[in-house]
């Protein structure tokens, strides 16, 4: 009986073990599994409710506004003046003043002292004297300088009350004599800029007797002197480089409402037209104010039907206006870069009928074949008044 019951105990020992060894391959085998199963079907993505996404956004806006309010305020600012821009300036202005106030906007400008003052050295930089033309963040809107309600203007009966890039090779600036360089001053928005005041430096680069500098802003013109104010960067450009002969091509971005007050002036009305005219010539009377001669260009046909329209318009005030200002004088263009019907053209034939593209790919600025054709002209008005400017007369 005790050789029975010890061979009972160790058959029950031994089936203990093989089913521990079993349930410990199946504890095994199920931890394998599940990790295999998550492996392969990974836990779904938290999903964020509404008010937290709302809670997000405006921390990022907020963070933004503080970090940027200068930028945003210059964005609002050259947008087309109307509903939107007003309010945004509303809503933006107290924001910028608030943070600046408490030094929010410090780190920024700081920034961009840095960078400005890292492309001085390179050569690159802003001409300082146009910073006073830009308007500065949180400025309202004000009127130009010598700017007058509309009204439409008298024509003169008598004479008018009395940054920049200097060519390679010129001397130093001084009144024009007949020992000395006359200064020929180019002057306008982005239109003069490119290739077409390339283009005249390259005609006129040979001649010792003149000293070429260009004094270009893009983006700017007399429309909207709350952005830029030409009429605050003149006096002391004239002052600093003494122009005889003066070239201006402005106009190209005014072809928008004018904000006059409290009021906005569509384009082409009577009120607009009085107040762009009174603003055309009183640059007109700024700049031929120290004996200087001027030439005014006018606007070429544009692609978009429009925008010629409306440059159209524009030639007509430059044309009248100049023929109000002593030693003011406009220059048509649509003869020179247009199609045979007087429309735009981006194509048309040279001397030798050939095709050659005279405007750029977007329908506005001159191509290099095309500043050149202009420049030919702009070259020959400035060697018909070189002796008179020489003379000092």
């Amino acid at each position: 009986m005790a050789e029975l019951a010890a061979t009972s105990s160790r058959g029950l020992e031994a089936e203990r073990s093989v089913i521990a060894e079993a349930l410990s391959r199946y504890a095994l085998g199920s931890s394998t599994a599940e990790a295999q199963l998550e492996q392969s079907h990974p836990a779904s993505p938290r999903l964020y409710r509404a008010g937290e996404v709302v809670v997000i956004l405006a921390v990022f806006a907020a963070a933004a506004v503080a970090f940027g309010s200068e930028g945003l305020l210059t964005w609002a600012q050259r947008l087309e003046a109307g509903p939107l821009q007003r309010g945004l300036l509303a809503a933006l202005r107290p924001v910028h003043r608030a943070l600046d106030a408490v030094g929010g906007t410090a780190p920024r400008r700081a920034a961009s002292s840095v960078l400005e003052r890292f492309a001085q050295k390179l050569g690159a930089g802003e001409d300082p004297l146009f910073a006073g033309g830009w308007s500065q963040g949180g400025e309202d809107p004000t009127e130009p300088s010598g700017s007058e309600a509309p009204k439409v203007p008298a024509p003169e009966s008598s004479a008018p009350e009395p940054a920049a890039r200097v060519e390679e090779g010129a001397l130093a600036s001084g009144p024009a004599g007949s020992g000395e360089r006359v200064t020929l001053l180019l002057l306008g928005d982005s239109m003069l800029a490119g290739s077409l005041g390339s283009a005249i430096s390259r005609g006129l680069g040979h001649d010792r007797r003149l000293r070429v500098v260009q004094a270009v802003q893009s983006a700017t013109g007399l429309s909207r002197p709350d952005v830029f104010d030409w009429m605050k960067v003149v006096p002391p450009l004239l002052e600093r480089e003494r122009p005889r002969l003066i070239v201006c091509s402005l106009g190209a971005n005014d072809t928008q409402r004018l904000p006059h007050g409290d009021q906005l002036l569509e384009f082409g009305e009577p009120a607009w037209r009085a107040l762009y005219q009174e603003r055309v010539m009183t640059m007109m009377r700024a700049l031929s104010g120290s004996d200087a001669r001027v030439l005014w260009l006018g606007q070429p046909p544009m692609r978009d039907p429009g925008f010629s329209r409306r440059a159209r318009g524009l030639n007509r005030v430059f044309m009248s206006a100049a023929a109000q200002v002593p030693r003011a004088e406009y220059l048509q263009l649509d003869m020179l870069v247009s199609g045979p019907d007087g429309d735009f053209a981006s194509f048309i034939p040279d001397s030798r009928g050939r095709f050659v593209r005279v405007r750029m790919d977007d329908g506005v600025h001159y191509s290099p074949a095309g500043a050149r054709l202009v420049a030919r002209w702009v070259v020959d008005w400035v060697y018909e008044r070189l002796p008179t400017v020489r003379k000092g007369s």
